[in-house]
This record gives C-alpha cells, structure tokens and sequence, in this order.
C-alpha cells in the first residue's frame, strides 16, 4: 500500500494480524526505521509485539517507553502548567465519560475509564496545545475481559464520504470547534477551530472528534450551520460501519504505533482484574515528527 493509495483500507484488508505486527528489535533505531515505513508506506499503524516490559514497576516502564520511542519521535508533554509528563498512564481511575445525568463528561479524561472510548485523533482537539503526529500505546497489563482497540482509517472515511455524500464532505473541509476543556493549556480558549479534513500536498490530514464538535456547540454561543450539522451526521454514520473497523486486543509488552493525522481509535469496555497489581495500564506517548517532509 504505497503512498499514492488513498482509498485507504477496511477490516477486510488484513487477512492475517502478521499484515501489521513487527516483532521487537533492541535496536530501537532500527526499529523505528522499519516502523516508521510501516506508517508512512502502509497502513498508517503498526504493532510492535514481544517488548520487554511486562515485569517492569510502573516508573521504570514510563521512562523506557520515553527512550523506546524517542527513536521514533518527539516525545511530547501531556499535562498542564508545570506537569511534563510524557508518558501518560492509561487505566481505569474512576472516571466516567458521563456524568450521573449521563450527560458527557467534557471535563473528564475519557482514557482514565474502563467504558467504551468513541473514535477519535487525538491531534483533533490539539491537546496540551500541541498537534502530535504520531500516538504510540504501550501495553504493561491487559483488562480481565474486553479492552479491545478500534482503528478505523481516516483516508477510507474520506473515500466513502467523497462517494456518498460529497457535499458534506466539503463541510466537513471548512472549521469546525473542537472542544478541549479536559486538555485546555493555560491561559489558551477551550474551544479550538479546524477543518476535519484537510489536503496537504498528496496526503489528506484528519482531524475526527465528532462527540468533542458536538459539546463545543456551547461554548462557542452558537449552533452549528445546518450544512456542517448535516456533514457532522453524515461522519457519524460512516464511523458506525464495523466494516471500517480494525479490531486488535492488545497483549503484554505489545505496543500500537499510529499515524494520528490519518488513524482514528477508539477502545471497547473492558472489564478489570479485582486485584490492583493485575488492572489494565497501558503508557500513552503523543510523538511530534521532525521530518518536514513527512507532514
């Protein structure tokens, strides 16, 4: 699949998981060369098996994922003010994506729960202020039951819309609001505006968080136009389609590298191990590219 192929693929696209596994390597440049070509030459995501980290305490897996992946990009903050952190720590803390009146927790870091995870980029809502092009998930531990992570390839969402419904696919070329009151840096609007799709040279960059559209709708005072309205309704619909979806159950010591300007996930609920020791954790690194060429 080169990079001329802009149809992008569907679930029926790998037949077999070896079509996006790459086993560990300990030469960590070396493997982020070969994942790298995975990502840009492929399908825009790849998965890293066999890394050594099951038996690491939680501290020590954060700092070698920082180095593991360093290689492959810039690792880049993920908090507030004088909080760097960069690998964020992905496990059930409690937190519901909505609140008791179900309404949807725009405050909450949706990761932090065990309930299903809508799809999204992460670069949609620019979190923390930056636009990361890359997202890496290492897994330490695996839920007890679910947990699954859906992919869905943000080039394939284009096509479709570009068949079906291309008037809404031109809206959805114009800005949009992005709400990101959970990932606000200080000082800087809760509302950021970006088209959601967007060309750039031969490459077309995404920028997908229908849910986070539709809660910035209050903060900017103002519904959306019935046209951006109806393409946001259109995406919605061609997200449902579990053709689209890649679904991968991510073992101990695997690790998802995706292209964030191109792939969308999205997680499953999971139930969790009773004892804290076994709970799901997965480290979050958000990766900035410094090759121009590549943007």
């Amino acid at each position: 699949m080169g990079r001329a192929t802009m149809t992008g693929w569907s679930r029926h696209s790998f037949p077999e998981p070896a079509a996006f596994r790459l086993p560990y390597v300990a030469d960590h440049a070396e493997l982020a060369r070969r994942t790298r070509r995975a990502l840009l030459d492929g399908p825009g995501f790849a998965v890293v098996t066999g890394v050594p980290v099951t038996t690491m305490p939680v501290q020590d897996l954060q700092r070698f994922s920082e180095s593991l992946l360093g290689h492959f990009g810039v690792p880049l903050p993920q908090g507030r003010g004088a909080d760097t952190t960069r690998a964020w720590l992905v496990r059930d803390e409690g937190v519901s994506a909505y609140t008791d009146g179900r309404r949807f927790h725009e405050n909450a870091y949706t990761s932090k729960s065990r309930g299903y995870l809508h799809l999204h980029n992460d670069r949609a809502v620019q979190p923390f202020g930056h636009e990361p092009d890359y997202l890496a998930l290492l897994t330490h531990r695996r839920a007890r039951q679910g947990g699954d992570t859906l992919l869905v390839d943000g080039w394939a969402v284009h096509q479709v819309l570009r068949q079906e419904f291309p008037r809404e696919l031109d809206a959805l070329h114009t800005p949009f609001p992005f709400d990101r009151r959970h990932v606000t840096p200080a000082g800087e609007s809760p509302v950021v505006w970006a088209p959601v799709f967007e060309e750039r040279g031969s490459r077309v960059h995404v920028r997908c968080n229908v849910k986070r559209n539709e809660t910035a709708v209050e903060l900017t005072g103002a519904p959306l136009p019935s046209d951006q309205r109806a393409a946001l309704d259109a995406l919605h619909h061609i997200l449902s389609r579990p053709e689209l979806r890649v679904s991968i159950l991510l073992e101990e010591g695997d690790c998802l590298i995706t292209d964030d300007r191109r792939v969308l996930h999205g997680r499953t609920a999971y139930e969790d191990h009773a004892h804290a020791a076994l709970r799901r954790c997965l480290v979050r690194v958000m990766l900035a590219d410094g090759s121009d060429a590549d943007r």
